[in-house]
């Protein structure tokens, strides 16, 4: 019984992946697209303002959902592995974790607006033009409050992981995607200003994602209904703890993640930062594949550990280290290689540093060898380790990189990256296969 179980969990794993690798295509297809496009319609300071608040989305999604997004998940897919997912519970954690959502917008709003009056944006931004420092903070608060909304309906995500349908996020994935590059197309040729540009990938992103929030609903074939408040705030606290996990987990390596733009911007001014984003970006396309090959796994270690399958979770571990090396290893050589002139003719912009893509490389391996492991400590609960390298790294961070940054540049910004990333890379694999060896010879072995 439990190797069928294990055929199917790797059977909807298989279309999973395919599916999320297809629509992360879908996805880096029509960034390469806006990116050329809006390259060449904006002007520099512009595109990197540009740059910045498309890195707005990933900020508010992976950091400011509070962890509850992953932990609803991992809960649902835990209750698909012990047989109970046709009862209530399921539901009433979904739309507990939704409403909760709803209220968190409010009070986001409200904090989004206060930064845009209280922040030094002429600082951050470093432009001379005033109309853009205007405009960007305004499209900084007014764009964080329509994505915090966006936070709550994209709870269809949650679901659709849980319950191992991966196919259906990866299909609202590209159709938010290709909507947006069709409100880009359209307002590019219509002449509309930078402004109500981006302000449209705001509400283009939202509205797929009510589209796909009430899809989910109606494959559940779950009625839309009120919960009641003692037990929206009983299901949040018992949710809480590794919630809370998940948020720091989020929040500090989506910093991490996104803190150099803003560094570089700082150091450099806008136009640099453009020029960086671009060969960043060009290392994060084989992150994003990559990612997309692991996410159905997430779910499936969950729903293994239910059924108690640590054979599966062994075997499958391992196959993923060895994928791993095979796509970055042989990705990375590519790049290095010819990521100037796929730059070129990606955005006709001519960059050529090659230092920085030799190091942005070494920065994108270590990246994808994290998440390798940290998929799989995840969806087992295991968060204690992560969380404290990845704060650690934070908060070191910015200054070793302004240190750095003086002296070198958008080079030294970059290699505190990856001096701080080097403690997790190392210790996520030795976590990982100690707890699959205790898992092994101890059935009852318990998480730490």
């Amino acid at each position: 019984m439990r190797n069928h179980s294990g055929r199917m969990r790797t059977q909807k794993i298989r279309l999973g992946s395919l599916s999320l690798m297809g629509s992360t295509g879908v996805t880096l297809t029509v960034g390469i697209l806006m990116a050329g496009i809006l390259a060449r319609y904006f002007s520099p300071e512009e595109f990197g303002m540009w740059a910045i608040l498309m890195s707005l989305n990933g900020i508010l999604l992976n950091g400011f959902d509070f962890g509850f997004g992953n932990a609803l998940r991992n809960k649902l897919a835990f209750l698909y592995g012990q047989k109970e997912a046709a009862g209530a519970q399921p539901r009433v954690y979904f739309l507990s974790v939704f409403y909760g959502f709803i209220f968190s917008a409010f009070i986001l709003t409200g904090v989004f607006f206060l930064a845009k009056w209280a922040l030094p944006w002429e600082i951050l931004f470093r432009s001379q033009d005033p109309r853009l420092i205007t405009e960007g903070s305004f499209l900084i608060a007014a764009g964080g409050s329509i994505l915090a909304v966006n936070i709550a309906f994209n709870t269809y995500s949650s679901g659709f992981f849980g319950y191992q349908e991966s196919q259906w996020n990866a299909v609202f994935n590209g159709l938010s995607k290709l909507s947006l590059l069709g409100s880009t197309v359209g307002l590019v040729l219509l002449g509309i200003s930078f402004f109500f540009v981006n302000l449209a990938l705001f509400l283009v992103t939202l509205g797929v994602s009510v589209v796909g929030w009430f899809f989910f609903m109606k494959a559940r074939q779950w009625p839309l209904e009120g919960v009641a408040r003692q037990t929206i705030w009983d299901k949040i606290k018992e949710l809480g703890r590794p919630s809370a996990q998940f948020a720091a987990l989020q929040i500090f390596s989506t910093g991490l993640l996104n803190a150099d733009y803003f560094l570089v911007s700082g150091f450099l001014g806008l136009e640099t930062v453009g020029d960086y984003f671009l060969i960043k970006r060009v290392f994060l396309v084989l992150a994003s594949f990559h990612f997309a090959l692991l996410l159905p796994l997430w779910s499936a270690y969950t729903e293994a550990l239910a059924n108690r399958d640590f054979a599966w979770i062994d075997q499958t571990l391992r196959k993923t280290v060895g994928y791993t090396l095979l796509i970055f290893v042989t990705g990375i050589f590519v790049m290095i290689i010819l990521g100037d002139r796929i730059i070129y003719l990606w955005t006709g912009k001519w960059i050529q540093t090659t230092s920085l893509f030799f190091w942005l490389g070494i920065w994108g391996l270590m990246y994808g060898w994290s998440n390798c492991f940290s998929v799989f400590l995840n969806g087992t609960g295991h968060l204690k380790w992560q969380v404290r390298w990845v704060v650690s790294a934070a908060f070191v961070f910015v200054p070793l990189a302004i240190l750095l940054g003086k002296g070198l540049g958008a080079l030294g910004i970059c290699l505190a990256l990856i001096i701080v990333s080097l403690p997790v890379t190392v210790s996520n694999p030795w976590e990982s296969f100690r707890i699959v060896r205790g898992y092994r010879e101890k059935p009852d072995f318990t998480r730490t």
